[in-house]
């Protein structure tokens, strides 16, 4: 569980570094739905912390993915630049989110059938398969496809969290 939670951890850290630092800057909505994010693992899947409750962190992080996704279609409305991918990001997190705090205690108690976890599952692999695809196939800066890889194993490594607990 520990390596999962560096794992985390750190992917979300190198994607917001390289958002900052890269070439062609991520804009500061998504930014700023990477310091959420962060925080949101941080708070949620580390010991020691645990100072806001998972669905504040969830409705937050909904709320960002909306206004990331909004930004870059009213700002490029032929051509996103993938505000989209890390909406669906963002909104995945906030899935897991939830469902970490659910298995840690924090919630009802109750667990998850595979009536939930099954459109879960799907829906990673979607995010999965648009990042490999916006990665792989359009012309994206070296920067910025490492930043979307990181942000995608951390995101993977908050999931696996989730379905570990």
């Amino acid at each position: 569980m520990g390596f999962l939670i560096v794992v985390t951890l750190g992917g979300s850290l190198v994607a917001l570094v390289l958002g900052v630092a890269g070439a062609r800057r991520v804009g500061r909505t998504a930014l700023l739905g990477e310091v959420v994010m962060l925080a949101a693992m941080a708070d949620v899947h580390l010991p020691a912390m645990g100072f806001v409750p998972a669905p504040f962190w969830a409705v937050l992080l909904g709320g960002c993915a909306m206004v990331t996704a909004l930004v870059d279609r009213v700002r490029r409305p032929r051509r996103p630049q993938g505000g989209h991918l890390h909406a669906l990001g963002m909104l995945l997190g906030a899935v897991f989110v939830v469902l970490g705090a659910a298995h840690a205690g924090d919630s009802a108690g109750h667990h998850h059938g595979a009536a939930l976890l099954l459109p879960v599952a799907v829906a990673v692999a979607v995010h999965v398969g648009a990042v490999a695809w916006s990665v792989g196939r359009r012309r994206v800066a070296r920067t910025e496809s490492v930043r979307r890889i990181a942000a995608l194993v951390g995101l993977l490594a908050m999931g696996a969290m989730a379905a570990v607990h």
